[in-house]
């Protein structure tokens, strides 16, 4: 069983004993010996406002139905035949689904069809034999894009590097540039617990450097700070 050093002022404890991390319209969740990235619970809503519009054609057509033009009837059903099976299996994905699985006891990563928000399917597949190290990715800090202006938008990511080079994403996280540190906070958090899992390694951006933070607070520890008060993050650019 794998005990994983989440950093609190990141971490969402659940009532099932998994912690979760949020990140860009989805969230990771870390369990003993799996470690699922899926959509956040936000998702459920356009999928639940297609069910409700679905039933709310059922209805009209089940009350006017017989005065309807025979096209307007075909094209209503049409539209229900076309909504309620994406928005079910939207729907399923959002609550019970998950994107990208880390699974220790398969040995394995997965990724999962993403098509209109249903997790169906293998996408990828990566044993754990494959996996060369993980890598943490920072795009919008660089002083080249307009007037060597620097981007108000900083976008994380959590990259795995297999041993032929490939790179698959697992996570993505855009913050305001003055948010970067929560954004390498969460990025980190979630690239260190699936290192521990697969016995694997990860790395982080040039330019930022490992520092000692309250794992409480998320604020830089003072040398004269109480000794085991803080954990290593890499968090100070």
């Amino acid at each position: 069983m794998v005990k994983y050093d989440v950093p609190e002022h990141v971490a969402i404890h659940r009532r099932d004993g998994r912690t979760e991390v949020l990140l860009h319209r989805s969230m990771a969740v870390f369990g003993p010996e799996k470690i699922e990235i899926k959509s956040a619970r936000g998702t459920v809503i356009l999928p639940l406002i297609g069910l409700l519009l679905a039933g709310g054609i059922g209805w009209y057509i089940a009350r006017e139905g017989f005065t309807l033009p025979l096209w307007a009837l075909i094209v209503l059903l049409l539209v229900c035949m076309v909504l309620v099976p994406f928005s079910a299996m939207s729907l399923i994905s959002s609550v019970v689904g998950a994107d990208v699985v880390v699974d220790a006891r398969k040995g394995s990563a997965t990724w999962q069809q993403g098509y209109l928000g249903m997790g169906i399917g293998t996408k990828e597949f990566v044993p754990f034999t494959r996996i060369d190290h993980f890598e943490i990715t920072v795009e919008g800090d660089e002083a080249d894009r307009w007037h060597d202006q620097v981007d108000d938008l900083r976008q994380f990511a959590l990259v795995l590097v297999k041993d032929n080079g490939k790179r698959l994403t697992l996570a993505q996280v855009p913050v305001p540039a003055y948010g970067q540190a929560d954004g390498m906070d969460r990025t980190l958090a979630v690239g260190q617990a699936v290192a521990k899992l697969v016995g694997s390694k990860v790395t982080i951006p040039e330019g930022w450097e490992m520092v000692e933070i309250d794992t409480e607070t998320g604020e830089e520890v003072r040398q004269s700070a109480a000794p085991g008060k803080g954990k290593n993050r890499g968090r100070r650019h």
